[in-house]
């Protein structure tokens, strides 16, 4: 009895000894398998990136700034910029922490009890609706796994937050989910958020502000704070709340929160936009150097040489200057008149002239039909209808002092050819541009350093972005004069040197005659000083003096300046060489630097995402001409605005100097001149180079000059 007993517990004992070594085994292959998926996830998972990676790999914005660090421009696919560790704010930190994850510093970045929580809850709802997320996971779902909701992804989320606690520190993750996370109305992390929100950089904000914007993370479009203001104080006051359960602040400092008062500001800077030609150079110039990808993912920092005080007073003159242009009568209608009553004229090219550059789309007539109610402007082109640019209006509304936003023309208008775009329908829509009158442009740099203060390159660049003051090179009439006595001086000539103003003619490669005339058509048999010649744009002394020093020198001297391809003939007196007006107030800004020229620059320094610098200007200034040369150069130039024909600035209370010049057929209209290390340039002149009858660089660009100064100096 005994030994039946002794064999069943024999044999209950072995079949426990063998449960327990199946489960052992069905456990260390359960293990093992898991192990082995485990890699094999794992080996298909994407590469966890270090801080500088992420920082690298992100989109970030790229900002434009004056010369006193105001922001000018941005550049972006995302408006972000990456915040740095070392520079994450207590205030933030706290907020972040009390509204997502507070013990985020405690965790190895997963929360067993959560996910716990949120599986029973999913197994509750038959799906996956609630995560469980630490700041970790939420890193991990952002930046590297899609949005998809399915156990895999679920799973492979958990590998690569231990994964990412392993290869970053606490800080990095923190700062990568502060800089990642999309905070409404186009902004993605604090920085950004900081600086729509409230104006103020990130390191400003106070708990009170930190909370608010904590309390977005939630949900950036239930809670904006521009939008539902009501909601984000709910959802601040949670966060508020939520600081003091955690210990992470005060009772104190949540209560002071609580009664501090928080002001939205939510919008762009004020001096966004405030130089469009000057930024849309140096975004161009950004994207030679480093392409389009780096400009706008990279979050570059570029500094620019504009002054905006400078800037201000330009275009204010532009902006008055073409109203008076328009009051004056010198409008296309005007202009159209005059050209047709001389057959040919706009076509016919002599062969003593400089030749046509091709016109730009022709321009028609066009009959207003209706202002429409969301804004547009419909008019009718040679029978087809067409919507005109508000913005090309602008000229008549300040004419007229009408707001532009509700401006609705009556009369015929002279229109250009816009755009035309293909609707989905197949039909055509075309867009034209008023053209009122001839356009503007206007450079202002410094004589010393070359640096570029203002540029304006027309009337308006929403309506026509095309950059005059860079792109356009046209004819400079007797602006080349100041250059060509600057290399008579260096050439043997004698600032006492005199020369008589009589007929002088010259034969012509097709043996035709070439009987250089003055501007009032007569020659007075007097003798002229350089300075009184320079000063009267006397042509025929101009081409008298180019014939003996030989054209050659001035051809160089030009082409040193940053000018060239001029003729090697003697036409060139008269200014047949075309120039962009930033190349040409570059030249003549040697006149006011004692002989020294450099490059133009509108570029200081551009800084990448890192704080790396990718390129500082550094100058290189040559002597083209000597500092005597110059002297008196600057000295005949004063002459131009005491007695010649800038005698309009004469009243001006300061030493200004210049030049004028007028294209054969008062095509354009120049006056580049300067008063103590500034030089300022302004062209007139219509995009189709028609003849503006009457106008001079006297009557016409001068007058702008004047306004420059004007609002420069504070006189307006």
């Amino acid at each position: 009895m005994a030994r039946k007993k002794n064999s069943k517990a024999q044999g209950k004992w072995l079949w426990l000894k063998v449960t327990g070594l199946v489960m052992v085994i069905v456990a260390a292959v359960g293990i093992l398998v898991a192990a082995a998926v485990v890699q094999v996830v794992e080996a298909g998972l994407p590469e966890v990136p270090s801080f500088q990676e992420y920082r690298e790999r992100v989109p970030k914005i790229s900002r434009v700034f004056a010369s006193n660090g105001s922001v000018i421009a941005e550049f972006f696919v995302e408006r972000r910029t990456v915040l740095d560790p070392k520079d994450c704010p207590e205030n933030v930190k706290k907020a972040i922490l009390a509204a997502e994850d507070a013990k985020f510093y405690q965790h190895a970045g997963l929360s067993y009890l959560g996910i716990a929580r949120a599986m029973l809850v999913n197994m509750w709802r038959g799906k996956i609706s609630q995560g469980g997320s630490t700041i970790t996971q939420q890193v991990v779902k952002q930046v590297l796994l899609s949005s998809e909701r399915t156990y895999e992804r679920k799973f492979r989320e958990l590998l690569l937050a231990r994964l990412l606690e392993k290869k970053l520190t606490k800080d990095e993750i923190l700062s990568i989910y502060l800089s990642h996370i999309y905070m409404g109305h186009g902004q993605y992390g604090f920085v950004e958020a900081s600086n729509f929100y409230f104006a103020k950089p990130v390191s400003s904000l106070n708990l009170a502000e930190a909370a608010l914007l904590a309390g977005i993370v939630a949900g950036p479009e239930g809670y904006s704070p521009i939008r539902r203001q009501e909601k984000a104080a709910q959802r601040q006051h949670y966060v508020l709340g939520q600081l003091a359960a955690t210990g992470l602040a005060s009772e104190q400092e949540v209560e002071e929160a609580r009664n501090t008062p928080v002001k939205i500001y939510g919008g762009s800077p004020p001096t966004l936009g405030v130089a469009p030609y000057f930024t849309d150079a140096v975004r161009r110039e950004v994207l030679r150097l480093y392409g389009s990808g780096s400009l706008l993912n990279d979050g570059l920092t570029v500094y620019t040489t504009l002054d905006l005080e400078v800037s201000d007073a330009v275009q204010k003159a532009v902006d008055q200057g073409i109203v008076d242009l328009y009051t004056s009568k010198r409008t296309r209608d005007g202009d159209e008149i005059a050209a047709k009553q001389k057959a040919g004229d706009r076509t016919k090219v002599d062969d003593d002239e400089e030749p046509e550059i091709p016109p730009p789309p022709q321009t028609v007539l066009a009959k207003p039909v209706a202002c429409l109610a969301d804004g547009k402007i419909e008019v009718k082109v040679s029978g087809r209808k067409a919507f005109l640019n508000r913005a090309s209006l602008r000229r008549l509304a300040l004419a007229r002092g009408e707001d532009l936003d509700s401006f609705c023309p009556k009369q015929d208008l002279w229109v250009s050819l816009s755009s035309e775009t293909v609707q989905e329908d197949g039909s055509k829509v075309l867009t034209v541009n008023a053209e009122i009158g001839p356009q503007v442009a206007a450079v202002v740099l410094n004589a010393k350093d070359k640096s570029v203060l203002a540029l304006v390159g027309g009337e308006d660049f929403t309506s026509r972005p095309f950059n005059r003051a860079v792109m356009s090179k046209r004819p400079i009439g007797s602006t080349v004069k100041p250059f060509l006595y600057a290399a008579a001086l260096e050439n043997g000539v004698n600032a006492s040197d005199t020369f008589v103003n009589d007929r002088i003619c010259f034969r012509g490669a097709k043996g035709r005659s070439w009987c250089p005339r003055n501007y009032s058509g007569g020659y007075d048999g007097r003798t002229y000083g350089i300075g009184e010649a320079l000063a009267k744009s006397t042509n025929v002394i101009a081409v008298k003096v180019l014939g003996q020093i030989g054209a050659g020198r001035l051809v160089d001297l030009l082409s040193t300046l940053g000018i060239p391809g001029a003729p090697k003939d003697l036409s060139l007196a008269l200014g047949s060489v075309e120039a962009s007006p930033l190349a040409l107030t570059n030249a003549m800004s040697i006149f006011g630097a004692r002989g020294k020229f450099d490059t133009p620059h509108m570029i200081d320094t551009v800084i990448d995402s890192s704080g790396r610098v990718l390129l500082r200007h550094e100058p290189r200034p040559s002597q083209p001409i000597s500092r005597k040369t110059a002297a008196s150069l600057r000295t005949f130039l004063r002459q131009v605005v005491t007695e010649g024909s800038a005698k309009e600035l004469a009243d001006l209370p300061y030493d200004i100097w210049g030049k004028t010049g007028t294209s054969n057929k008062a095509r354009e209209a120049w006056f580049v001149g300067g008063e103590k290390e500034i030089v300022a340039s302004f062209l007139v002149g219509y995009d189709d180079r028609m003849s503006m009858k009457g106008a001079t660089g006297g009557n016409t660009a001068v007058p702008f000059f004047k306004l420059f100064m004007e609002y420069f100096k504070g006189l307006k």
